[in-house]
């Protein structure tokens, strides 16, 4: 099966109207191109707990976040902007995320498993969840959370979970959220518990989803600073090691494409933060391959991470497709 090719921009209102279609698409897709940037929301306005509200002032200097963000991010609004300015983020402010941007994200989740036949769903205020992750410091204030659902002991749908459900981390990322990526840090049970998990079906991951700690201050800082602090920040191997089927000589030849695929895929956060897939260029076919690391020792999330890597890849490298699977090929257009 072919994968489809990603959108310049990738917001939430394209991603519905592409569910709308989406019964009539062919095996080979293409997602709705659009340079129109996804629309930035104020931090809350109205809180949770006592009084209900959020006082005047920090509605005001929510106001003037929206505003830094708007301005300063206007030029930012593409897939590879979000790669370059994700991170794993282990800190959340105790907000509560805004009511249009549920709906939005919701709404947005609905074509999507509709298209990759998976059971993405938005679960909120559930603290307990990460009650363990919460006290012991590895995580703070974690309560609202993406489950990726799917069918059991298929291969493929994790591999469909991985690519799609970080198209939605790229979509939150813009919006000014912060997301993690989590396998053991959290009770799966009472997750499961709170996900809807259709017979047939299984709770794959998870994904923490939030304002970031400080995120006001976030919101106001630059692209470049953002970009920077994520270089930083993020840990990843080299690029030799993630092309290591390939020579020296090899990676000298590859087109600036692949190398761009690469550079964007070591960006991509896995399950278990051990980066297991690898990639090498064929020049007899001028395509690319991606396989898992024997070596990574990420058997039951493997999958998982390929579809994240392929999906980086294919945002850095620009226009062109994967096949799905373990030794799964991409075609540059």
């Amino acid at each position: 099966m072919i994968m489809p090719a990603h959108p310049k921009t990738w917001d939430f209102v394209h991603v519905r109207r592409a569910g709308a279609q989406a019964r009539r698409l062919p095996a080979r897709m293409s997602c709705r191109m659009s340079g129109r940037p996804p629309t930035v929301h104020a931090p809350v306005r109205r809180g949770q707990g006592e009084g209900g509200t959020i006082p005047r002032t920090e509605r005001a200097a929510a106001d003037a976040a929206r505003g830094a963000i708007m301005g300063r991010m206007a030029e930012h609004t593409q897939l590879i902007d979000a790669i370059n300015i994700r991170t794993a983020i282990r800190a959340y402010d105790e907000d509560p995320i805004e009511d249009d941007t549920v709906r939005q994200l919701r709404m947005t989740l609905d074509p999507i498993n509709l298209l990759a036949d998976l059971n993405l769903q938005l679960i909120l205020d559930r603290p307990e969840v990460f009650a363990e992750a919460n006290a012991s410091g590895h995580l703070a204030n974690a309560r609202h959370f993406i489950g990726v659902v799917g069918p059991k002991d298929d291969d493929e749908a994790m591999e469909r979970a991985g690519f799609y459900a970080e198209r939605v981390v790229l979509a939150t990322t813009l919006r000014g959220l912060g997301t993690l990526w989590v396998a053991g840090s959290w009770d799966r049970e009472l997750a499961a518990r709170a996900c809807s998990v259709p017979k047939g079906r299984e709770l794959y991951l998870g994904i923490v989803i939030g304002h970031p700690a400080n995120h006001l201050d976030r919101l106001a800082t630059p692209y470049g600073e953002l970009a920077e602090r994520a270089r930083t920040h993020r840990t990843t191997k080299t690029y030799e090691r993630f092309t290591a089927p390939m020579g020296d000589e090899a990676r000298e030849q590859a087109p600036a494409w692949f190398r761009a695929g690469v550079e964007a895929a070591m960006k991509a956060p896995s399950a278990m933060n051990r980066q297991p897939v690898l990639f090498d260029y064929d020049p007899a076919t001028g395509s690319a391959r991606a396989t898992l690391d024997p070596q990574a020792g990420d058997e039951r999330w493997g999958l998982n991470d390929l579809g994240i890597a392929k999906l980086h890849f294919q945002i850095g490298a620009g226009q062109g497709s994967w096949t799905w699977g373990d030794g799964g090929t991409f075609t540059h257009r």
